[in-house]
């Protein structure tokens, strides 16, 4: 995680321990211009310590395994951090929180995660949530909703949308109209997105243990068009 806050870095080691983790999710922090160190944070009752590197080149090889990267740099910085992680092999996914990143940057961002075959997720992203497993970012909210939702054990539904906020509110749904989430993404609220609604129902479509695929669109995008013209999603409702 990059220029880590201190509040969603614990929540998502309090959801690891919910799910029963036997190790952390979160591998290590990134705070630049600081020497190498630790951070340390509660996993369950226990005080455990995170290492914290000054880049972003010195986590990604002290962590090989890490292959997601959630960037909470402003605006102003998302770009530079954004472009470093996409340079590292063992990263696969960046996730950018900030909102308003320049349209022009963010172009960039994209082109260059398709050159490399990675994902972009955001920006202007809450984040993502696999259940049972592990959360990226502030998305599903506070703990109590969480377990409301059944967000601890994985169900069979793969939902993606734009909005964060709404999300909340269909994993809601979902926990009780279904047998709950396996997988939710927020593709993030502003004009260009890295990934598309496309994106992920292909993905999730590959996925065995998802039965349904929810997509929660919003006006003033074409993102729903994409979903409708797609050839290679099986749909049997559009």
């Amino acid at each position: 995680m990059y220029n880590w806050k201190p509040l969603p870095v614990q929540r998502m080691l309090d959801f690891d321990y919910l799910c029963q983790r036997p190790t952390p999710s979160l591998a290590a922090l990134v705070s630049p211009g600081t020497q190498k160190g630790n951070h340390k944070v509660f996993f369950g009752p226990s005080e455990i310590m995170i290492p914290v590197y000054a880049t972003v080149q010195a986590a990604a090889q002290a962590h090989p395994d890490a292959t997601v990267f959630i960037n909470y740099a402003s605006f102003r910085s998302a770009y530079e951090s954004s472009d470093q992680a996409l340079d590292e092999p063992t990263l696969q996914t960046v996730v950018i929180v900030a909102e308003g990143v320049p349209i022009s940057d963010v172009r960039r961002l994209i082109a260059k995660a398709a050159r490399n075959h990675k994902v972009i997720i955001g920006p202007a992203t809450v984040g993502g949530i696999q259940a049972g497993a592990f959360k990226i970012g502030d998305t599903a909210g506070m703990m109590d909703n969480i377990v409301a939702c059944k967000l601890y054990r994985p169900g069979s539904v793969g939902f993606v949308s734009k909005s964060g906020g709404l999300s909340n509110e269909l994993y809601n749904i979902l926990s009780k109209t279904t047998d709950g989430l396996f997988e939710g993404i927020s593709i993030g609220g502003d004009v260009f997105s890295g990934s598309t609604f496309v994106d992920h129902a292909l993905r999730y479509q590959n996925i065995a243990e998802i039965k349904m695929i929810v997509i929660l669109g919003e006006l003033g995008g074409d993102n729903e068009y994409g979903i409708g013209m797609s050839r290679s999603l099986n749909l049997t409702h559009c």
